[in-house]
């Protein structure tokens, strides 16, 4: 091989010296071995195709001919020139992209995406073309735009960018059907989309201004603004959202104080008008087999609401029958909306227990939102305990002056009784219909009996109806047995008159068994919608970790398809939110299943994985599975492996037949072949080796379980104590101090929605070995 270096003033190559750099060299044997540090010509009389290993070289040029031999040298030399520049300016964009991604609002972010694209990228005039719902507004490193401008949604290339979510270069906007430039003198443009932020551009009154590294630049810079981007509007609606709560919260603490019905429900529209910005909402309360209005916002129109039948009340009456809120995001959509005037586009609808509905409207479609339900939902499910208090104080001050006729038609439970303080013993005197009903005792069986002794569980050791003998009110939850069930009440007591200290009183039980158990299924909701938010960000991590990877990557060697692997990372992460957004409204796990091979998924999953020197190892095992549950139950596994697993202290030969080591890198260097990978994360080019290095990271074994239909995966780690091999599958329970905990408790759910028992056990090794056993 000979070394050349291009001399500047004549344009000619000489050979390089010993401590030269040199710029290209010439190989004249094609069969020979040699290191490449600079462009490599091919110079010999054959015919490339016969050439051992052809990506060797950068050019072929035949025995003999000079001058095509000095046209490449010449254009070699220029293109290695070209390069470093190149890398030049990724390196500075690189640098500069901190500084963009410190970015606290929107404003800031775009006024250092324009800074940038001037400073590190060299464009002379950038513009960033933000949705501003009624068009473009326009951005611009010059004053060529003023602040005030706006572009059509359907105008020129930045419309076209917009719409379609791909880049453009255009070299002359003259041979352009779709570019309608502002200034007639613009003639070339790189536009790129910036998710849903808008549009950038870089623009020139030269003709081929950019060529493709400009657009590839371009598209990375774009690519910090939109992840940017996305951060602070999840911070603003974070801020908004604990806002709104807090406000909420300190709403409903001042409703609890209410005492009066009346009062309770108008403060409720005020605090849904102040709170939750519903300009237009009311309480229908429900009164005779009719929702009647009761409370109206300020902003409500007069002939806003109208009293709706149960039986055929639209949206309002199905609400109440349902107990279930209803979203509606547009009343021309909801066949059964009928709402009090036609002007009302969308609409919520929200349970009051089972005495009122509340009900917001907009003029405009899509006015609110799941966040507003759950709010709302919250709010009136504070409304309701706060409604029942009060007509429960109402009943009790009215039972007081009650006669015994009266007595018998409260709608509650109700005894009337006398405490013996001495023995501790509660005799009845009297109970209404409503106690007979519900706790299915006859009044002739259980007068003269202990009350506490009927309906008291017996691990009560304190029951508050004693306290009438002290002359003492009482107002509590409490469990009484009912028909062999043991229920829940609120149980009002109440003396009959409290200065006389007779032991003398009535006791009230009202049945909140059903809204009890309504509150406990919305804490349970609750926990699992927390679950749900913490699986979500786990299972992103992987495909994020490795789109950040090949990012590096590609700042560094500007590979396409390091690019391409990013793309690729992303629309696992959006398919990933689409399933599990899927999940969460239909409460599914899995979908279809179908025969399909462990071994293939096992190593389509290391691919989403950050394996860091890890090996897999994996043997063929078919089941019955959906194939993308059974990647994500694999790529949980191996991520726990690869956190947690302690690094090996000596080699391991590899395993019998079947089995295939499968690498850890997510891409390989141009001309890399191997049956079995590296565990180097960043392998060199051409590197092929017969089996993966064992000499640092765990090593990860799956395949089919003996003599029994399943799979297993194991590792030779640590393992997990025997006393912990249950408890790792709960949720927040983690083998590290690294994890979050939910990892294995995606495994468990996925084998359950399989059908599939699941067994923690130790590896051969002294690892963890999880089984999965088909039914």
């Amino acid at each position: 091989m000979e070394h050349l270096t291009l001399v500047s003033d004549s344009g000619s190559f000489v050979p390089a010296g010993d401590d030269e750099p040199a710029d290209v060299a010439i190989v004249t044997d094609p069969s020979s071995e040699f290191e490449r540090d600079v462009p490599v010509v091919c110079y010999a009389d054959c015919d490339p195709a016969a050439v051992p290993r052809p990506e060797r070289f950068d050019a072929f040029v035949r025995r003999g001919d000079e001058e095509s031999l000095r046209t490449q040298l010449r254009w070699l030399a220029a293109r290695a020139d070209g390069v470093a520049a190149h890398e030049t300016r990724l390196r500075r964009l690189y640098e500069g992209s901190s500084r963009l991604i410190s970015a606290e609002t929107t404003d800031e972010l775009l006024d250092k995406t324009l800074d940038i694209a001037d400073r590190i990228l060299a464009f002379d005039n950038s513009v960033v073309c933000t949705d501003a719902g009624d068009g473009f507004h326009v951005r611009a490193t010059d004053d060529d735009f003023d602040d005030d401008d706006r572009i059509d949604y359907d105008r020129g290339l930045v419309g076209e960018t917009h719409r379609t979510g791909e880049s453009f270069r255009l070299d002359d906007v003259r041979d352009s059907d779709v570019a309608d430039p502002a200034d007639p003198g613009f003639r070339s443009v790189v536009s790129v989309p910036i998710g849903d932020v808008g549009v950038f551009q870089a623009i020139s009154t030269d003709v081929n201004a950019f060529d493709e590294t400009d657009r590839r630049l371009a598209e990375l810079l774009v690519s910090y603004v939109a992840e940017t981007a996305a951060r602070i509007e999840s911070e603003a609606a974070l801020r908004e959202s604990r806002s709104r709560v807090e406000a909420l919260h300190r709403g409903t603490v001042e409703l609890a104080a209410v005492t009066d019905i009346d009062e309770l429900f108008e403060r409720t529209v005020a605090v849904t008008d102040e709170i939750l910005s519903f300009d237009l909402s009311y309480v229908g309360v429900v009164d005779d087999g009719f929702i009647v209005p009761a409370a109206m916002s300020e902003g409500f129109p007069e002939d806003g609401a109208e009293v709706k039948s149960l039986e055929d009340g639209g949206v309002a009456a199905a609400v109440y029958r349902t107990q279930e809120t209803r979203l509606v995001t547009d009343m021309a959509e909801a066949d059964d909306a009928e709402p009090a005037k036609d002007t009302y586009r969308s609409g919520l609808s929200v349970p009051i227990g089972d005495f009122a509905v509340f009900q917001a409207a907009a003029y405009t479609p899509h006015a609110f939102d799941e966040t507003d339900a759950e709010l709302t939902e919250l709010l009136m499910a504070h409304v309701a305990v706060t409604a029942e208090r009060i007509r429960a104080e109402e009943d009790l001050r009215e039972e007081r002056d009650r006669s015994t006729a009266l007595f018998e038609h409260v709608s509650d439970a109700a005894v009337a009784y006398q405490v013996d303080e001495g023995a501790c013993v509660a005799s009845v005197q009297s109970v209404n219909h409503a106690f007979e009903e519900r706790f299915a005792r006859c009044g002739v069986d259980v007068i003269g009996e202990d009350l506490v002794a009927e309906i008291v569980p017996d691990d009560e050791t304190d029951p508050p109806e004693l306290s009438v003998a002290a002359g003492e009110r009482r107002r509590c939850e409490v469990q009484r047995l009912a028909n062999g069930d043991r229920r829940e009440f609120i149980l009002n007591v109440v003396p009959l008159d409290p200065d006389a200290a007779d032991g003398v009183g009535y006791a009230l039980y009202t049945d909140i068994t059903e809204r009890k158990e309504r509150e406990s299924e919305l804490r349970r909701q609750n926990q699992r919608l927390e679950e749900f938010a913490n699986i979500v960000s786990h299972d992103l991590r992987n495909p994020l970790a490795v789109a950040q990877g090949h990012l590096e990557l590609a700042r560094e060697t500007d590979r396409e398809e390091s690019f391409e692997a990013v793309a690729d990372a992303l629309n696992k992460m959006e398919r990933l939110i689409d399933d599990l957004l899927s999940l969460a409204r239909q409460g599914e796990v899995v979908g279809e299943t179908t025969p399909v091979d462990v071994a293939a998924v096992a190593r389509r999953a290391w691919d989403t994985v950050e394996t860091e020197d890890a090996t897999l190892e994996s043997a063929t095992a078919t089941v019955e599975a959906d194939d993308e549950r059974l990647a994500e139950l694999l790529g949980n596994l191996f991520r726990n492996s690869v956190e947690h697993g302690a690094r090996r202290t000596s080699g391991r030969s590899p395993p019998g037949d079947g089995v295939e080591h499968s690498s850890t890198s997510n891409r390989t260097s141009s001309g890399d072949s191997v049956e079995h990978g590296s565990t180097s994360s960043r392998p060199a080019a051409d590197e092929a080796v017969e089996h993966g290095d064992t000499s640092g990271g765990v090593t990860i074994r799956v395949g089919p379980l003996d003599g029994e239909r399943g799979f297993y995966v194991e590792d030779d780690g640590p393992g997990i104590d025997e006393d912990r091999r249950e408890s790792v599958f709960d949720p927040g329970e983690t083998t590290g101090g690294d994890g979050i905990g939910y990892g294995l408790t995606i495994v468990s759910r996925i084998a359950e929605a399989h059908d599939w028992d699941v067994s923690v056990t130790e590896s051969a090794d002294g690892g963890a070995r999880f089984e999965f056993r088909a039914d």
